[in-house]
């Protein structure tokens, strides 16, 4: 019996899609055709993500591993998310997700991706070399919070659904989109279905004059808002604020990044926690970490120093700030701190702070910024 690992194409769609369905719907029903509008779709170049094994031509297990590009202050890394890892009920145990995660993960390494994420139990994707880690902050907003702060004021803003057919606020709010410091490239004509991802709804939110000044994603209950751009700090408590009063308590996540914003909703929100995005591997080390570092000096001045840090298997990566520059590099010298491919990830990466990690001689001091 063979059980090579192919591509799928568009012919292959509706048998996809009934496949992942049937999967994940063992507790609860799934439709990842209006799930995830943006990743599947019936065309070669969306079904060539699905890599798949078939037994006498019926799907048995598949993986999506789907390139994307990641825009941080203004460099760009090559991204690739895996999903829909899926195998049929009646074939578990026979080592086909293994062989399809193991497979995609070189062909990652192969191309050049320089670092990978997904969404999953820890434990089962560290096999694989992943890492459950990064920051994002979930700040929790109520009405109770309005009426304290902001008493009996207006926010000036009205938020009306963002339909499709306005192509004027799509290309406005993908204009804001492209702004923010950190963000994943998204084609013009798929920006829609991104935004209706997990059964979410966009809004636009329109000033006083009928401008678009930001726009929301949430869910259709509103209680969680899954995406947030806005052309200023101001604009974006406003946007918040009129959610709030029209659609009761949210939580909304915000990436690190601009940390003004981060500053302005922590003054008058509910609560704020820090958690992880997900479960990420780094293949470019210097790479990755080199713009991540510098992005971070975008927020503020970092101090000037120098940190090595060993990592097993790979080598010594060195972390160099001087003044406005900032360098990521392997280095032959020894390091100030050792760790494996893991630790090393929520070392840099969080959420957590460095040093809750590992202990830090003096010499490291730079990491726990």
């Amino acid at each position: 019996m063979s059980t090579a690992v192919v591509q799928l194409a568009a012919a292959d769609f509706q048998d996809a899609m009934d496949f992942l369905d049937l999967v994940f719907g063992a507790h609860r029903p799934h439709d990842f055709e209006r799930l995830l509008p943006a990743v599947y779709k019936p065309t070669d170049e969306a079904m060539s993500c699905l890599h798949a094994i078939r037994e006498n031509g019926r799907l048995r297990a598949v993986v999506g591993l789907h390139p994307r590009r990641w825009q941080v202050a203004g460099e760009t890394l090559t991204v690739a998310g895996i999903g829909g890892v899926a195998t049929h009920p009646k074939r578990r145990g026979a080592g086909h997700m293994r062989r399809l995660m193991d497979h995609c993960v070189a062909a990652m390494r192969a191309g050049g991706t320089q670092v990978s994420y997904l969404g999953g139990q820890r434990q089962r994707y560290r096999y694989f070399g992943y890492e459950r880690c990064g920051r994002a902050l979930q700040f929790s907003l109520s009405p109770a919070n309005l009426r304290h702060c902001f008493g009996a004021g207006e926010p000036g803003i009205r938020l009306e659904p963002c339909p499709a057919e306005q192509p004027g606020w799509l290309a406005a709010a993908r204009a804001l989109h492209d702004a923010q410091p950190a963000h994943c490239v998204r084609p013009a004509e798929l920006f829609c279905d991104y935004l209706r991802s997990w059964h979410s709804e966009p809004f636009a939110a329109l000033d006083g004059d009928g401008r678009l000044v930001g726009y929301i994603a949430a869910s259709q209950d509103g209680g969680r808002i899954s995406e947030l751009a806005a052309d200023s700090d101001e604009s974006c408590t406003r946007m918040l604020h009129a959610w709030v009063a029209t659609r009761g308590r949210t939580s909304v996540e915000l990436p690190p990044l601009p940390v003004s914003r981060a500053r302005a909703l922590g003054a008058w929100c509910e609560s704020v926690t820090v958690q992880p995005t997900g479960n990420w591997q780094v293949f470019d080390w210097p790479g990755v970490v080199g713009a991540l570092l510098r992005a971070r000096g975008h927020a503020g001045p970092l101090p000037s120093g120098r940190v090595r840090i060993g990592i097993e298997g790979q080598g010594c990566l060195c972390l160099c700030v001087e003044g406005d520059r900032a360098e990521c590099a392997w280095s032959n010298a020894a390091p100030e701190v050792r760790c494996d491919e893991l630790t090393a990830m929520r070392l840099l990466f969080g959420p957590t702070r460095p040093s809750e990690v590992v202990p830090l001689p003096p010499a490291a001091g730079l990491l726990d910024l």
